[in-house]
Parts: structure tokens; C-alpha cells; sequence
């Protein structure tokens, strides 16, 4: 989704006022009167995403020919840089459970080094496949130090997620956990996301509804990517290239790729400027680097 329809939902529902007696949360009123302060009951916010993540390549498929189809590609780690903007609406069910529903737009850039390229000979027939299953075993050998294959990722990223909190005094705690599926346009395939990140932290209350919130925790990443289409997207190495446009101008590939490090550790703050307004910025830091910022609006 582009992001200036992103920013025209957010126009869009700025104005909006809920009546001030709302039937969420549940059991709201028993809280208040306890002595918690609870946040409006809905939400909405406008986020964005910058990450740093190395992958896994569990496996690289060719197609299109039976000499692609015996080639072996030797390059099982990958470096993921992109980012993502996303509209969240959410509501608090119970003081203790917020429930969301995330829409936004993701894009990235997958890089791999290819350290070898072999053919295996003995599975294919054929005197002319044979001869050209060598020379891509021939031009595998002899591939640059640099050689990469490049996966440029970009879609419609959409998705469900939970908050549960609860706290003693000015201390809290908190789990989110969330389901995000990316559908990628420029190449079929999808990027399926789970996400659990505990955190904990201190907050203070100033006079006018302010309130800063610090806290500090971790994060658990869970990345599955499929992805396929022309071989020749890769943005291989022109020899590798040449000899593919020979075997088969629609060859076609197909990867499949997961999270190298599941968790990283966070660190950030949410400052209320009043009841209404409120941003919130985290920094991740580990094998997975992330820096996270959004502005949102309670009503």
C-alpha cells in the first residue's frame, strides 16, 4: 500500500470522536476505582520500521530445464535490509488485553553470496545437456569473490496481534505478540512473520495527562519466506546468466528462507504529550537490528 494512502487514513480519521462512556474496556470502571489510570479505550497509530536481519537460505530450486534442475548452488546465508510502514487501529478489551489489526506496505532487499555453483552431470541425459551441465560447472568455478543473488522484496503487509499488560505501582510488564503476512509484488511469494516480545519497565506521571514510560526486553522473531519467479531476477553473474538464457529464457527459481537469529534485545520510551497524543520509539540490537518509531491517537 503506498504510503500516501497510508498518511490519507490517517486524515481521514484524526477528526473522529468516540462518546466518552464506552462499553471497553471491560471492566474498566472496577479498575479506575482501584486506582489505575487507564488509556482511551480506541486507537489508531502510523509507524515505520527500519530492520537489519541476516538469513538462512534453506533451499534453492531452479526450474525450467532438466539441466537447472541438477544444479546445485551453494549459498545458504543471506543478509535482509528493508523496512515497512504500517497503520494500526486497536481497541482495549479488558484493561489487562488490547487487540489490533495492523495494515501497511513492506520492502527489501535480500542478499546472499554464492560461494559455489556445481552441475551434477550424472543426473541429466543427453550429450548436450552433459557438455552444458561442465561449463556451468566450469563457470561455477570460477565465480568472483563478490557474487550475490538478489531478492528486491516489496507488498501489502497486513495483520492481527495482541497486548496483554499489567503492572505493581509505577512498574509494568507487558507481552505483545502479533501475525503479519506480507504478499510481495514485484515476485510471487509471501513473507509470514510471528512476533512475541516481552518488555518491562518504569513510568512516570506528569500533570496535563503526560507520561513517560521506559522499558527495556527482548524480542521473538519468527521469519518464513517463499519466494519465486524468473531465474534471471536473481541478478546472477552475467555468465551464470548467459548460459541460463541458453538452457531456457523462462527458467524460474524457487527460495525458501527463515530468520538466522529468532531473538534480539530492545530498548525504548513511549511519551504522552496528553490523553490523546502519544509517540513511541524503540531501538533492537543484537544479530537483528531494528529501529522502530510511531505517533499515535487515542480516542
Amino acid at each position: 500500500m503506498p504510503i500516501k494512502v497510508l498518511l490519507s487514513l490517517v486524515i481521514f480519521f484524526a477528526p473522529v470522536s468516540f462518546a466518552q462512556q464506552s462499553f471497553f474496556p471491560i471492566w474498566g470502571e472496577e479498575a479506575e476505582a482501584r486506582g489505575y489510570t487507564l488509556p482511551k479505550p480506541y486507537g489508531i497509530s502510523l509507524s515505520y520500521m527500519d530492520m537489519s536481519n541476516p538469513v538462512t537460505v534453506n533451499s534453492i530450486d531452479l526450474t525450467g530445464h532438466p539441466v537447472l534442475e541438477a544444479i546445485d548452488i551453494d549459498a545458504t546465508h543471506a543478509d535482509f535490509k528493508g523496512s515497512n510502514i504500517t497503520l494500526r487501529g486497536d481497541v482495549w478489551i479488558f484493561p489487562f488485553m488490547n487487540l489490533y489489526g495492523i495494515i501497511g506496505y513492506t520492502e527489501g532487499t535480500s542478499t546472499a553470496n554464492i560461494n559455489s555453483l556445481h552441475c551434477d552431470a550424472t543426473s541429466v541425459s543427453g550429450i548436450g545437456n552433459k557438455a552444458l551441465c561442465q561449463l556451468l560447472d566450469i563457470a561455477g568455478a570460477n565465480l568472483p569473490d563478490n557474487a550475490t543473488f538478489q531478492l528486491d522484496m516489496d507488498g501489502g503487509t497486513y495483520g492481527i496481534g495482541t497486548t496483554l499488560a499489567g503492572g505493581v505501582g509505577n512498574w509494568f510488564a507487558l507481552v505483545d505478540i502479533n501475525y503479519t503476512y506480507t504478499s510481495i509484488a514485484a515476485i510471487n511469494g509471501n513473507i509470514k512473520t510471528f512476533v512475541g516480545a516481552p518488555r518491562a519497565g518504569y513510568r512516570w506521571e506528569f500533570d496535563g495527562g503526560r507520561e513517560l514510560r521506559v522499558f527495556v526486553g527482548a524480542m521473538y522473531q519468527d521469519v518464513q519466506q517463499e519466494l519465486s519467479g524468473d531465474l534471471k531476477s536473481l541478478n546472477l553473474p552475467p555468465q551464470v546468466v548467459d548460459l541460463i538464457d541458453t538452457l531456457s529464457p523462462e527458467a524460474g527459481f524457487a527460495v525458501s528462507q527463515s530468520a538466522d537469529e529468532n531473538w534480539n534485545g530492545i530498548l525504548g520510551f513511549q511519551y504522552a504529550f496528553n490523553r490523546d497524543w502519544d509517540i513511541l520509539m524503540e531501538a533492537g540490537f543484537g544479530e537483528r537490528e531494528t529501529l522502530f518509531i510511531a505517533l499515535g491517537r487515542r480516542f
